[in-house]
């Protein structure tokens, strides 16, 4: 149970850190606009590195695109859709696929985009109105009221999340998607979770490389995340983008999972 509720804490984090850095950096001053930047249709794929404690590599490539958007309760929302597959690396750097590929497809208020991301993180029950997820070749799932459901399931563990950011100016680099002159931030913060009577600490820091010319700005990333004491370091390169042609890979009806949203509300 520990171990899994860590790894959903930092795949929430890569999600968060995803979707939001870009909103987060202009309003530290960084002067990125995420929905000018990031017409509907356009996408990135990147590959994150993670090495734990252990020195065990894992990598993972993620595809995230932006795919429309419509009104819900009177305010615009957008689609935005997210590939994952994650592979085991061996010692010789041989790459073996762990596990099914996963998607996450998003519905974010255009309000969450360009608000103070601080807020958002702090304040998940208004973050995502409707979630599809989809495991390997199994039916598609919603999760409607999805912001409540995450708030209540945050609330039922005690999750505190504490991130600060600030921006270090500009700074080229080159990544296989290419050179970029970027702007760079550094974030730090402190996510706490009880489970049962086991609390769960996890402090962790980072440094991103943002572009207004990339799709959701992220060019390059890397960090250190220590968990009760055990530390890891994570890393994130582009490898390509494209400011159209993106499609959902979502293709079948999704089934409803309308209890969720109440399961941990009170």
């Amino acid at each position: 149970m520990k171990k899994m509720l860590q790894v959903s804490l930092f795949r929430v984090s890569v999600l968060l850190m995803g979707l939001l850095l870009a909103p987060m950096a202009s309003a530290t001053g960084v002067g990125f606009q995420f929905l000018e930047s990031t017409p509907i249709g356009s996408w990135q794929v990147r590959e994150d590195t993670d090495i734990s404690h252990k020195k065990k590599t894992t990598v993972s490539v993620i595809r995230s695109s932006l795919l429309g958007s419509e009104m819900r309760n009177g305010e615009k929302h957008y689609w935005i859709e997210m590939v994952m597959n994650n592979y085991k690396v061996s010692k010789k750097g041989k790459r073996k696929k762990d596990g099914d590929q996963a998607i996450i497809k998003t519905l974010v208020s255009e309000s969450a985009l360009k608000s103070d991301p601080a807020n958002v993180l702090n304040n998940l029950r208004g973050f995502g109105a409707e979630i599809i997820m989809q495991s390997g070749d199994q039916d598609p799932m919603r999760i409607t009221g999805a912001g409540g459901f995450m708030g209540g399931m945050m609330q039922a563990m005690d999750l505190e999340v504490n991130y600060n950011f600030t921006e270090l100016g500009n700074e080229s680099v080159t990544v296989p998607a290419g050179d970029f002159d970027a702007r760079k931030v550094q974030g730090s913060g402190t996510t706490e979770a009880k489970v049962i009577f086991k609390k769960i600490k996890v402090d962790s820091d980072s440094t991103a490389w943002l572009s207004k010319k990339v799709p959701f700005g992220i060019v390059k990333s890397e960090g250190t995340t220590t968990t009760n004491k055990k530390t890891s370091t994570q890393s994130s390169e582009l490898l390509e983008y494209g400011m159209s042609g993106a499609t959902s890979l979502i293709t079948k009806e999704p089934k409803d999972m309308p209890t969720m949203g109440n399961m941990f509300n009170q």
